[in-house]
């Protein structure tokens, strides 16, 4: 059954899983708690009593998991892998420091048709039960996640945005500040004064990776 089992793949920035030994959940969690904010910018005029929240936007989606992890072979043909292999490759594949992006994995979870593109937030690894010599022979990992929107869906959705509303936009390589003032504002001529607000010195060479603010436009 370990094949249909949950597992936590690495991604690169696209989300596209590279090379790299996955972590398979010995037994699958018996819930997935996802949890969703919205922000509402609550002021209440002076004198009056309650406003009309103004909506500022949506936090990305969050969930928890809880697996189990166990030494004694129970679920695995008699195989012993040792608990504290486990929480090893766990740690592996979540929390180690890239090398290449210099910060913990972009990963990808799913579990049926729950599929994720997401990072760690944190975890934790609670031990319950120790064998003879007090070596752990039984543990649980409760993990929290935040979802990823990925570039293109974010794109996507800042175009059916509103251009009165500040938003931050983070830079892709190949990105031209113009094209991103027209994807924005729907209007290319505001790139200057984007470009001031940024105190960019060439906006015509945007850093990949950076993150660009782009203010409300005024009504007037």
């Amino acid at each position: 059954m370990l094949p249909f089992n949950l597992k936590i793949l690495q991604t690169d920035v696209n989300g596209i899983p590279i090379l790299g030994v996955p972590f398979l959940a010995m037994f699958n969690p018996e819930n997935i708690a996802i949890s969703e904010s919205v922000i509402w910018e609550v002021t209440t005029p002076p004198g009056q009593t309650g406003t009309d929240p103004r909506h500022v936007g949506i936090q990305p989606r969050t969930f928890t998991i809880e697996l189990t992890l166990d030494g004694t072979g129970v679920n695995t043909n008699g195989v012993k892998i040792p608990v504290t292999a486990q929480v090893l490759l766990f740690r592996l594949v979540t929390t180690t420091i890239s090398g290449t992006i210099h910060r913990p994995n972009y990963l990808l979870l799913q579990y049926g048709l729950f599929i994720c593109n997401c990072v760690l937030n944190s975890s934790t690894v609670t031990y319950t039960m120790f064998d003879m010599f007090g070596l752990p022979i039984r543990a649980k990992i409760s993990a929290s996640f935040t979802e990823r929107t990925l570039s293109t869906f974010g794109n996507i959705m800042s175009m059916l945005s509103s251009p009165d509303l500040t938003h931050s936009v983070q830079v892709m390589e190949g990105d031209l500040l113009p094209l991103l003032t027209t994807r924005i504002y729907k209007d290319q001529n505001y790139y200057l004064q984007v470009a001031k607000v940024n105190k960019l010195k060439n906006f015509r060479k945007l850093k990949a990776g950076s993150t660009l603010i782009f203010p409300p436009i005024s009504n007037k």
